[in-house]
């Protein structure tokens, strides 16, 4: 990036901070405790040691205030840390009400309950990969004769290792990961992540699908918010100018 894009950048971010940014503030608050609750009520082994650690590397970060996505679910400010709530919250069902309820009705083939903290740990961090990912940009529309800037989101992926592997690389460096974490955390965007077929990656996927149910309930829970819950808004209503 040469000078004059980075101070466009930077013009950029600082109206998105003045104009753009209060009008979530409530929300992106109000998502922040409750996030924060989440971890603490249900991570309660010793790795709760662990979360003011994390609160604090997630507070250095945009983790509260970026966006889920650019284009689709949630891509407004606070989107990422309100999808991860509803991950949770979508996948804690999901175990409860159905595969627990499988489970002691004999009607499941899996050998165990799932650990809810798993589900907790893996569900609340899966994406801390968009941290630091998203940057407002400004995009253009016409009103009439009067041409329009209004907020749109930039990609700059500064460590490009993957998309579920960022998450693990961050994650493993806070807190203490489960095989079962590390499983869910890097299949949950399933076959949309996958290489060919008959490769070594896809076959990763079907053993780690088949030993990890935990991967299963992530996967389903992340695509169920993002296509079924999940808004998108529409960004020309933000304006810049």
């Amino acid at each position: 990036m040469d000078a004059k894009d980075k101070l466009h950048r930077d013009e950029i971010y600082s109206q998105y901070v003045k104009k753009i940014l209060p009008r979530f503030n409530d929300q992106i608050e109000a998502d922040k405790e409750e996030f924060k609750n989440l971890c603490r009520q249900y991570i309660t082994s010793d790795r709760k040691n662990s979360l003011d650690k994390i609160f604090m590397y997630l507070e250095k970060t945009d983790f509260f205030t970026a966006p889920s996505s650019t284009v689709f679910h949630l891509n407004c400010p606070g989107g990422l840390c309100k999808h991860s709530i509803n991950v949770f919250k979508t996948a804690l069902s999901m175990c409860e009400n159905i595969l627990h309820k499988d489970f002691d009705e004999g009607n499941s083939i899996i050998q165990h309950k799932v650990s809810v903290e798993s589900i907790a740990i893996a569900a609340l961090f899966h994406d801390l990969c968009k941290i630091g990912m998203y940057y407002p940009i400004d995009k253009w529309t016409k009103d009439g004769m009067k041409w329009i800037s209004y907020l749109g989101w930039g990609i700059d992926d500064t460590l490009p290792i993957g998309h579920a592997e960022k998450s693990l690389y961050r994650l493993s460096r806070l807190i203490e990961l489960q095989p079962d974490e590390i499983l869910a955390i890097r299949w949950h965007m399933g076959m949309y992540d996958l290489g060919e077929k008959g490769s070594s990656i896809r076959t990763s996927f079907y053993n780690a699908r088949d030993m990890c149910p935990p991967l299963t309930i992530l996967h389903c829970a992340d695509s169920y918010v993002a296509h079924c819950m999940e808004p998108t808004y529409d960004l020309t209503q933000y304006a810049l100018n």
